[in-house]
């Protein structure tokens, strides 16, 4: 009888607490990064070799699919205890590779795991514990337990086997985009994926009218995207992925690695470089190096922006424009919005990390390395600091202070934003939002 396994992908206080502001609006497996979202990219390389499992923090219920964290401990123990099932407890912040599914799917002795195991297994990649695999439930579930406590996935009921390897973690906002361009060429890699995605090179499918390529083998097509005549693909640092529905106007100049997410729109005459991702339903423009887009977001005109994370809903103004570099060339100080301190990023390009619902006016000037909380509000002359708290509106002419963005305007105007795209805002999402509000005026930053 082969081995059955459940996936479960949960959040450390290390990516909660770190990657604020994003995290603050999502679990840590729904950052996008690569191709697709974290939770994807699992299950992507576990394909129909075990199911993929989202836990779900106890802030966010209600706003996504997953297991709600405070009913784990029923979530396993529903599943009868099997020497022929086994439970894999890995940490978000630890990024997919073939390397960890090959762990998953050996025993400790090194043989596969396909038939029996009653092995405990802990992984540790880069030197940190951040994934375990058991048949027995009680070790599973505290595993989870330890964790969310303490950052560390492990058991105090020991491990047959113990495995060290090296990969990819999230520890800093910064690491986002500077491990994009490597993501999306792994991602690419797994097996099944262009074709659960519905892509074909343009060698195969034929290069879209007026298109130059310099190479159409690494242009990868939906048959629902557009490309215009007159685009310019180059890949030869990395593939181009244009998805189902996304359309890139006349005159567009392109450069690898880079994806361009379903539905989204790329304004003509843009200038995107290499490891930026466009998530769904984007609409982008201007000149973008470097730089993840969630979903929903806007930028779709003139303006440089890179080496950034930008949450989802956002919208830049005409002619928004974001420092990378310091006049210096010296390393960037980026908000951590958890300690409340300045962190050193030891990057010499940092851009910016706008939260989600983010907005700014025409011609807004953005600082190296600014973080933005949840909808706040941009706009004025000059340079406004490098950190905006959520629900903050700030006049940049006035740098030394903000006023509190009206709870009930903000959530009408997330409501006017999100309907005009055809998404119903539900009830459990205002709530949501009410509560970032009112902890944002109970433990101001600024």
């Amino acid at each position: 009888m082969s081995t059955s396994y459940t996936i479960l992908i949960a959040d450390s206080p290390v990516i909660k607490n770190h990657l604020q502001p994003f995290t603050l609006t999502r679990p840590g497996w729904d950052l996008r990064i690569g191709i697709g979202t974290l939770l994807e990219k699992w299950q992507w390389l576990f394909g129909a070799k075990g199911s993929v499992v989202g836990v779900v923090p106890v802030a966010l219920k209600g706003l996504f699919d997953g297991v709600f964290e405070s009913n784990l401990k029923a979530f396993i123990e529903a599943k009868e205890e099997s020497p022929h099932h086994t439970w894999v407890v890995l940490d978000t912040r630890v990024l997919p590779s073939k390397e960890i599914l090959s762990w998953v799917m050996t025993d400790s002795s090194g043989e596969s795991s396909n038939e029996t195991s009653n092995h405990t297994s802990q992984l540790s990649v880069n030197g940190l514990p951040c994934g375990l695999k058991t048949t027995k439930n009680h070790v599973a579930i505290e595993a989870l337990q330890n964790l969310s406590n303490t950052g560390e996935c492990t058991t105090e009921n020991g491990a047959a086997g113990r495995t060290s390897i090296d990969g990819s973690i999230l520890t800093n906002l910064w690491d986002l985009f500077l491990q994009n361009g490597d993501q999306i060429r792994t991602d690419l890699s797994y097996e099944g994926v262009p074709e659960a995605l519905g892509l074909k090179t343009a060698k195969a499918s034929k290069l879209p009218r007026g298109v130059l390529c310099d190479n159409p083998s690494a242009l990868w097509l939906h048959p629902n995207a557009t490309v215009e005549p007159g685009c310019i693909c180059i890949t030869s640092e990395g593939p181009i992925i244009v998805m189902d529905g996304a359309h890139v106007k006349a005159g567009s100049m392109l450069r690898g690695p880079l994806v361009i997410g379903h539905h989204a729109s790329i304004s003509m005459g843009s200038k995107l470089y290499g490891n930026t991702t466009i998530g769904p339903y984007c609409k982008v423009g201007g000149e973008v190096k470097n730089t993840i887009f969630h979903s929903y977001s806007n930028k779709g005109h003139e303006g440089f922006l890179g080496n950034s994370v930008v949450g989802q809903w956002v919208n830049l103004g005409a002619d928004t424009n974001t420092s990378n570099l310091k006049n210096n060339y010296g390393s960037v100080r980026i908000w951590n919005m958890a300690t409340r301190s300045w962190m050193d990023s030891q990057q010499q390009y940092a851009g910016c990390f706008l939260g989600d619902h983010t907005k700014t006016s025409i011609n807004t000037m953005l600082n190296t390395g600014t973080v933005t909380g949840v909808s706040a509000f941009l706009f004025g002359g000059g340079f406004p600091p490098k950190f905006i708290p959520s629900f903050a509106w700030m006049d940049a002419s006035k740098p030394n202070q903000h006023t509190a963005y009206d709870l009930d305007k903000a959530i009408v105007d997330m409501e006017r934003m999100m309907n005009r795209r055809g998404v119903e805002v539900p009830e459990v999402y205002k709530t949501h939002m009410q509560s970032l509000y009112r902890e944002q005026l109970a433990n101001p930053h600024e």
